[in-house]
């Protein structure tokens, strides 16, 4: 018991009240006993003797620092009462609280959504038994740098030559219509795979069983697997679901287990069947693709797995060159799928570097307010010195003072990028099966304690570098900031630099975060009956496996046809036409443009990126898209040997300027690179059309498109459009469906929607980041304007003796305020000029020094902007000053 009322007792003298008594009571019976001295041999008053003994003993503060530095964690014991004044800074400047905390929660909320999808990726684990010794099996093409080139042979060579690998699996996606008996389908992503496949993950199934090596034979009875969720929502959790028979497209198929709830490997799938293709079946030139995964074997590394499969290559390179030359397997744990090379992990971690940065962009601006409202400070933090603070003791209590404020943000920056999370689950939900079960976007501990990183960096930027600042100087020349003296001279050079920073930042910005704003205004406001039509993805299961088929190509031309006849029969249908692929969301393609000009200068042919589409002659009328030059497409264009082309107008302005478009020729990219590049046949442009989609005079989906006559044996998927009139669209995507399945079960819809959803649903990835970038920009101005204002304000007020002097001695009104104003005119002219050349040299580059007139008119509106809120910034203190008597101001000095 001893000991443990030793150990409080020492506990006691680090901490609280009791320590400082102790202290307190010391230092006092030192003063009494040299008091006590001066008496007895000095024979002195006991005033006089109390008076010189205090002033021997020195400063009593500065002997209490010193003390509780020597207890070693003496900070805590004021740690609490700095967080209260910290508070009550947050109440005293409720003005610096709201601005630094809008502008500090932008960033912090920016960062950790960042953080938690970065290491969501790069830290995800997988939640089965010996998760980290699942391996994926990766072939990637050095060559063109594709990923997943990985061919059935070459996993049925892995399978028999790779040791240090087991359960060695494969399998492929596919997309087909999942119909149970009820007659209601959905489109669904079908996992093929190996028996072996269900063994990796070590997790038994819920009910029945899962495939065996039997169930992969050729002849073998269809059997299928599902997840838990498509036995609860397709058979109501039945118990006899066993057995029953579900059809995939037109084959019937029957279901001989149910994995439990949360398993959806090996990406993020609930129906699942056996993998029965045989490479023996396919040249080798000409075997389908695979993805390869398996459990490194006991004892095995994945160093030992790389070294093997790197001897398999090798091999497999000398007996097959053509096919392999460029491919380079590798192994990696299974989580990293996402990753085409393991190089890119550092890009991720110096991507959320960057990013982490905004807050200290966004931290100076905050740190130049507060340093304002620290040097306003200055007399008092001189006078604490002065008792015997140390610069230590000071730096730290703003710091802490600080750290109340990015605390209070990085609360609000949580719940910012809360909602944001949500956000993006929900944009990821139209695609959740191609998102991997293992990823969770969501506030974790790992981002709370990153924030908590923030709010400490935070307040190092906007509390010890103004404090460090604030307390350099000797105490002395602070004390005289108490009066008048000097207080103008004090201003110096760096009170003018910052006024002129922040005014150049909110000149470059404004007009940067005004073009963002502008790109987000992606409204649905079309310049055509975009309310009007329906779009989606048509299939079907047997296109696209054996190239060349033209059985199957015929069968699917002619079963589109049946379908778009008997849409063409419904009540409200007005067209129906058919395109490569959906208009706002088509494929980018390489193409060469022969005597292309940028800016009016020729140049030399080079590969450009377009967005590309073949279409049916009908499809420009349908949706009310006029021909601004040349010709539309006919019947007759889809079988000529030259194929035409239509351009739109951006591809007009952008290649052709100054030129006629029409007979000028484009060729699409082939294959090869360099000198040996090879290109389709030249094709010639016979007609210009506007820019289509455009869904507002401001909208960024605006890009080149080029458009070719779709063929009409084309056995490639195709989408759907879909006009109708005076009809509920809601009704109409649901009698699709229905039509679809009634032509064939082996046809398929995926992305049914309206235009407008489907427009809305491509944009919102650009719509998110432009909506983070502009809320960054703005951040960054609200900022640097509150800041440009407390600056102003503070130097006027600095002056306001020597504005009061200047009246005394005969200065008019009028006088006083103009010279203020030509001061702060001055400084803000400097900032303005500094402010349009960085701009000049920002837009030099994508404009060639160009600005065009909405650019100069918003140049023009920040200039004013910033002229109007500095000047108010230096008339507000300016008029208060000159309510000074001329007498207290003398007085004063």
């Amino acid at each position: 018991m001893r000991v443990i009322h030793a150990a409080r007792a020492r506990l006691a003298l680090l901490f609280g009240r009791r320590a400082d008594d102790r202290m307190d009571a010391e230092i006092a019976f030192h003063i009494e006993m040299e008091t006590a001295r001066l008496v007895r041999e000095e024979g002195l008053g006991v005033h006089e003797a109390a008076r010189r003994a205090r002033v021997a003993f020195g400063g009593v503060q500065q002997h209490k620092e010193t003390l509780r530095d020597g207890r070693g964690l003496s900070w805590l014991g004021g740690l609490s009462l700095d967080f209260k004044l910290g508070a009550r800074m947050l109440v005293k400047y409720p003005g610096l609280t709201i601005v630094a905390v809008l502008g500090m929660s932008v960033a912090v909320a920016i960062g950790a959504v960042s953080f938690s999808a970065i290491y969501s990726v790069l830290d995800a684990k997988l939640p089965f038994d010996a998760a980290d010794r699942i391996v994926a099996l990766k072939s990637q093409d050095v060559n063109t740098g594709e990923s997943d080139r990985t061919q059935l042979y070459d996993f049925e060579t892995w399978r028999e030559a790779l040791p240090a690998v087991q359960e060695l699996s494969a399998y492929r996606t596919v997309d087909r219509n999942l119909i149970t008996r009820d007659r209601r389908y959905e489109s669904v992503i079908v996992v093929e795979m190996t028996a072996s496949g269900f063994r990796v993950p070590r997790v038994p199934p819920l009910m029945g069983r899962y495939f065996d090596a039997s169930d992969e034979a050729r002849g073998a009875p269809p059997v299928v697997v599902i997840g838990y969720d498509v036995w609860q929502t397709r058979f109501t959790g039945s118990a006899n679901v066993i057995g029953q028979t579900v059809w995939l497209d037109a084959s019937a198929y029957t279901i001989i287990g149910v994995m439990p709830q949360g398993f959806a490997f090996p990406i993020n799938n609930r129906v699942w069947t056996p993998l029965q293709l045989r490479a023996s079946t396919f040249t080798h030139d000409n075997a389908p693709l695979v993805k390869v995964f398996g459990r490194l074997a006991p004892g095995a590394t994945l160093s030992d797995a790389q070294r093997q499969l790197s001897t398999i290559s090798q091999r497999l390179t000398a007996d097959y060159p053509t096919t392999h030359q460029h491919l380079r397997p590798r192994v990696v744990p299974y989580t990293q799928l996402l990753l085409d090379s393991p190089d890119l992990v550092w890009l991720f971690h110096l991507a959320q570097l960057l990013i982490s940065m905004l807050l200290v962009v966004i931290g100076t601006n905050v740190a130049v307010l507060v340093y304002a409202r620290t040097a306003s400070r200055a007399g008092e933090i001189a006078v604490r010195i002065a008792l015997g603070a140390s610069r230590n003791r000071v730096v730290a209590q703003l710091f802490v003072e600080a750290l109340v404020l990015s605390t209070l943000a990085a609360a609000a920056g949580l719940a910012i990028a809360h909602v944001s999370l949500q956000q993006l689950s929900a944009l990821l939900s139209p695609v959740a099966e191609q998102v991997p079960f293992w990823l969770h976007f969501g506030i974790t501990p790992g981002v709370v304690v990153y924030v908590a990183g923030l709010a400490v960096l935070g307040a190092a930027v906007i509390g010890v570098v103004p404090a460090l600042k604030a307390t350099r100087s000797r105490v002395h020349a602070n004390l005289q900031l108490l009066g008048s003296a000097g207080a103008a001279v004090r201003i110096g050079r760096s009170w003018t630099v910052m006024v002129v920073a922040q005014v150049a930042v909110a000149v470059v910005g404004i007009p940067i975060g005004t073009v963002a704003l502008r790109g987000i205004r992606v409204t649905v406001e079309p310049r055509f009956a975009a309310s009007q039509f329906i779009v989606a993805r048509l299939f079907m299961d047997d296109v696209g496996q054996q190239p060349g088929d033209s059985t199957a190509a015929a069968r699917f031309v002619n079963l589109r046809s049946e379908l778009a006849r008997r849409l063409a029969a419904e009540p409200g249908v007005t067209r129906v036409v058919f395109s490569s692929g959906i208009p706002g969301a088509e494929s980018d393609a390489r193409y060469e443009v022969e005597g292309s000009t940028i800016d009016g200068k020729r140049e030399a042919p080079t590969n450009r990126g377009f967005r590309t589409n073949a279409v049916e002659p009908a499809f420009f009328d349908a949706f009310d898209i006029p021909i601004l030059m040349g010709r539309g497409f006919t019947a007759g264009d889809a079988s000529s040997s030259s194929t035409p082309v239509i351009v739109n107008q951006s591809f007009a302005d952008s290649y052709l300027a100054g030129t006629n478009p029409l007979g000028r020729r484009v060729r699409a990219f082939k294959s090869g690179q360099g000198d040996g590049t090879q290109w389709f046949p030249w094709q010639t442009i016979v007609g210009v059309v506007p820019d289509f989609p455009a869904l507002s005079d401001t909208s960024v989906a605006v890009a080149p498109r080029l458009y070719w006559p779709l063929q009409p044996n084309d056995a490639h998927a195709v989408a759907i459009n879909v006009r109708v009139a005076g009809k509920s669209l809601g009704g109409m995507v649901g009698r699709l469906r229905e039509l679809t399945l009634a032509v064939s079960p082996s046809l398929r819809l995926a992305r049914l929607q309206t235009f407008i959803d489907n427009m809305n649903d491509a944009m919102a990835p650009t719509q998110l980041g432009l909506t983070a970038v502009l809320l960054v920009v703005l951040s960054v101005l609200f900022l640097s304007t509150a800041g440009m204002y407390a600056l102003m304000s503070l130097m006027v007020t600095r002056r306001r003796r020597e504005i009061g002097i200047r009246a005394a001695l005969g200065a008019g009104a009028r006088q006083v305020i103009m010279s203020v104003l030509a001061r702060a005119a001055a400084q803000i002219g400097i900032g303005v000029g500094v402010g349009v050349f960085v701009l000049f040299l920002i837009v030099a580059g994508p404009h060639g020094g160009k600005v065009s007139l909405p650019e100069f008119y918003d140049l023009l509106a920040v200039v004013g902007l910033i002229v109007v809120v500095g000047l108010f910034a230096a008339v507000g203190p300016a008029w208060r000053a000159m309510q000074i008597q001329p007498t207290e101001a003398l007085k004063a000095e």
